[in-house]
Formats: structure tokens, C-alpha cells, sequence
């Protein structure tokens, strides 16, 4: 999508003449008069205006650069104006415009003045997006669990050291919001935070949409256009899903995590990356390296720093905590009431897995609230029917199920069962197992023909569950 930009002048041949040698690379709308643009302003919004101070019927530039001032407008001006009135452009400049060119102008050196007014409006926007997430009440680690604790001593410890990082963990754990909190707590957080999706790039733009393209590098490349890596400048360029970048693209990575610079597709610039490089996954990457879907010197580039999140199932102690945290916050930003857990229902959601993580957990608390918003009393299992429903099965199936005695017979009932089924059915096997010999671990293991060092692992497993 080309950028629009907004021509301002009364001088309706200048228009048009500018008009012509603006429209190849750029959308061009026109106004000769301060009405007019006002409207074009409100229906088009313009990405800059190109505006003469001095207009017909005694309206000036001025005015709307008052009107932009009381209203909050920002929107780049650019003033073009004659060498006689260069004084002027000067004072716009004081009252917000972005610079000023004269008539007599170069068209690459419009261009370029463009090009730059742009690059401005962006960082500025993305700064005003990372002041506001930085601000978020949720944009901070939540937990008192062990584990917690030992991912803000890393972020901490990370925050501060430009190296690579590699944040693992399942869907939902938060790592978005780990990666943001090492860029927050660092030397870089006043540089732009560049979130990336790798998963939802299409295959055939994301070389051009991580490393930006220069006019005409293919059909359809009407002007030039920074990458990701390049407006992530000296800030953060957080790389999700980063398994789901093709082989290719993997290799332009590794070059700019080895060399630090990369050009445009279609160029020959080399270009300086400042930006620090974290990346996430839920896939285990060894797994893919050896099955040759990742390269392996790539992982040993990203993996230089790691944390990895634990599911929610396996830190217990942080799900009241989350719980009641997200709950504070849906309800502030929706204007909701505050309401209270049960204790039926706070032991039903400290019962229940949560298989979707904190994502899961933000999704069935805003449902919840909004649905009960009508009634006055706590939140009650019955506003949870999913949970509900899914923590009974489960009660009954581990009061229906006759748990194995043998590892042999364990193994030949997981294969039968989803992974879900499999970790509570370990659960039960390993109590089972123990009461049996009054917890001797020895006499256990020999029983079930299990290594002693394995049982220990499941034990604690077994734990969190």
C-alpha cells in the first residue's frame, strides 16, 4: 500500500506539476484552500502534507497548523515555500511543522525530505505503541512459583547484555511478554520494540517484510521500504514462532546474527543491524534440526541465552496469583466490577490444568466477567462451565480407571491414551505404585521395572499435577 500524501496550494499549476512527479511512487490528493484539506484530513488522512503557508482569500498555513495543535493532529507538514519566504517556514517549524523546502527544489531532494518525514512518523508511532505496553498493569511477570522467580533472575540477569536470546516454552506461557520485559529493563528501551509473527508471514514476502526492499525489486515495489531488522534500529526485534521460518530466510538470519548486517531485497546498500534479536518457539528446535527442518547453526546462534517458561500445570503456586491479577485488570479496562472467587470455584481453577496457559486463563476470565456482569454476588463455578466439565472428567476417569502395575503395562495404556490422559494416567500410576510399598523407591522401581533415576523424574512430575 503506497504512502498518501496531501498537496496544499493555491497555485493550481504547481499542483499539478508536483502532482506528476510525485504520483509514481506516491497516492496524491490536492486541496487549494484550508476548508477543503480540513475535509480531505478527516476522510483520507494523509501520511504528510506539502503545505504553502500562503494561500488565497487571506487564509494561511498557519491556521492549520493551529488546527492540527488544539485538535492533536500529528500528522508530518512539510512546508513549501519561495526563497522570499523562507523566515516564515522557519516559524511554522516552531509551531510544529516537520521542515520546509523551497519551490525551486530538486524532486530527489523532495524525495529524500519525504522519506525522512516518514521514518519520523513511524518512530514516533511505534514509540507511543511501546510507552503504552510498557504502561499495561499486565506488562510485568506474575508469580511466586519457584520457576517464576528463576525467569525474572534471568531477565534481569539478560536485560543488560546484547547477546541473542531464546525464550522457549508452550502457547500461552508468555513469551512475548518475557522478551518485552528484557527489552524494558535494559540499556535499549527507549528504542522500538519490533514484534514479528514469523508463522503469519506469508512464505513469499518474508524476506522483504524482515529486511525491507528497495523500488522496483519486484512487481508491485512502487518506492523503497525498510524492513523489520531496520526499524527495529538499536531496539529489540523479537522473532516469534521462529520455527516456522523457511530455510531460506534461515540463512539470510544467520548471516545478519553473524555479520550483523543484511542489505534490501533488490540492493546492494549494506546496511549496519543495531537491533538486539530475541526469539521464541513452542517446537522443540533440536527435534527440527535433526529432522532437517532447522538449521543446526542457526539454533547454536539463537541459542546463546535461554529461558524457558513452564506450563502453568507445572507452577501451581502462581495460578491464584494470575488469576486474581488478570481479573483486576479485565475489569479495569472493561468497567467492569471486581467480583470475588468462591471457594468452590478458587479450588476448581487451582484443580484444572490449563492447557492454553495464561492466554487461556485472560480468555475464560473476560467471558466470564462479561456474562455475569448483570449480577452482583462472586464468580461461581457455574460461570465456568468448561472448567467445570472438564475437571469432573477428569475426577472420574481417575476414580474409573484401574491404574498399571507394570512399566510394560503402563506404556502399552499411553499409547492408547492422548497426551493429556497420558500425564494424569502417569500420575495415578506413580501413587499407585507407592502406596504399594509404602513409598520405597528401590522396591518400587524394581517392581516396575523402571530405572530409580526415571521414577525420581516422574515423582516430581507427578507433583505439579
Amino acid at each position: 500500500m503506497r504512502n498518501r500524501i496531501l498537496l496544499i496550494d493555491n497555485d493550481k499549476d504547481f499542483l499539478s506539476d508536483l502532482s506528476l512527479l510525485l504520483s509514481s511512487d506516491y497516492e496524491i490528493i490536492t486541496a487549494v484552500e484550508l476548508k477543503q484539506a480540513k475535509s480531505l484530513i478527516e476522510l483520507k488522512t494523509p501520511d504528510i502534507i506539502l503545505l504553502d503557508l500562503m494561500l488565497d482569500k487571506g487564509q494561511s498555513g498557519f491556521e492549520l497548523l493551529d488546527h492540527f495543535r488544539i485538535n492533536q493532529i500529528d500528522i508530518p507538514v512539510i512546508i513549501v515555500t519561495d526563497y522570499s519566504s523562507v523566515s516564515s517556514a522557519v516559524e511554522a517549524m516552531k509551531k510544529g511543522a516537520f521542515d520546509y523546502i523551497t519551490k525551486s527544489m530538486d524532486i530527489d531532494e523532495l524525495n529524500l525530505l519525504i522519506e525522512k518525514a516518514l521514518n519520523h512518523k513511524l518512530s514516533k508511532l511505534q514509540f507511543h505503541e511501546l510507552t503504552a505496553e510498557i504502561n499495561k498493569p499486565y506488562s510485568k511477570i506474575i508469580g511466586v512459583s519457584s520457576a517464576t522467580e528463576e525467569v525474572r533472575k534471568l531477565v534481569q540477569l539478560f536485560s543488560d547484555n546484547r547477546g541473542t536470546v531464546l525464550i522457549t516454552g508452550e502457547s500461552g506461557v508468555g513469551k512475548e511478554l518475557v522478551a518485552r520485559q528484557i527489552h524494558k529493563k535494559g540499556s535499549g528501551a527507549s528504542a522500538p520494540f519490533i514484534a514479528v509473527k514469523c508463522g503469519a508471514i506469508p512464505k513469499d514476502i518474508a524476506e522483504s517484510e524482515l529486511f525491507g526492499y528497495e523500488k522496483g525489486a519486484f512487481t508491485g515495489a512502487e518506492t523503497r521500504k525498510p524492513g523489520k531488522f531496520e526499524i527495529a534500529g538499536a531496539g529489540t526485534l523479537f522473532l516469534d514462532e521462529i520455527s516456522e521460518l523457511d530455510l531460506i530466510i534461515q540463512v539470510k538470519l544467520l548471516r545478519v546474527l553473524q555479520e550483523k548486517e543484511f542489505e534490501r531485497v533488490g540492493g546492494s546498500t549494506v546496511i549496519k543491524c543495531g537491533a538486539r534479536i530475541i526469539a521464541a518457539t513452542n517446537k522443540d528446535l533440536r527435534s527440527l534440526v535433526k529432522r532437517g527442518e532447522f538449521r543446526e547453526d542457526l539454533f547454536y546462534r539463537l541459542d546463546v541465552l535461554n529461558i524457558s517458561i513452564s506450563p502453568l500445570r507445572e507452577r501451581k503456586d502462581d495460578i491464584l496469583p494470575l488469576l486474581n491479577h488478570l481479573k483486576e485488570v479485565i475489569c479495569k479496562e472493561m468497567n467492569l466490577k471486581n467480583k470475588d472467587f468462591t471457594d468452590e470455584l478458587t479450588e476448581l481453577l487451582l484443580a484444572y490444568n490449563w492447557p492454553g496457559n495464561v492466554r487461556e486463563m485472560n480468555n475464560v476470565l473476560t467471558r466470564a466477567l462479561l456474562l455475569s456482569s448483570a449480577n452482583n454476588g462472586p464468580l461461581t463455578k457455574e460461570n465456568f462451565p468448561g472448567i467445570s466439565k472438564s475437571v469432573k472428567n477428569t475426577t472420574d476417569f481417575d476414580n474409573e480407571i484401574t491404574p498399571p502395575e507394570t512399566w510394560a503395562e503402563m506404556n502399552d495404556l499411553r499409547r492408547k491414551l492422548s497426551d493429556k490422559i497420558s500425564r494424569r494416567v502417569e500420575a495415578l500410576f506413580v501413587e499407585n505404585l507407592l502406596k504399594k510399598f509404602n513409598g520405597n523407591i528401590t522396591r518400587a522401581a524394581e517392581y516396575a521395572g523402571i530405572n530409580r533415576i526415571n521414577l525420581h523424574k516422574m515423582i516430581n512430575k507427578s507433583k505439579d499435577l
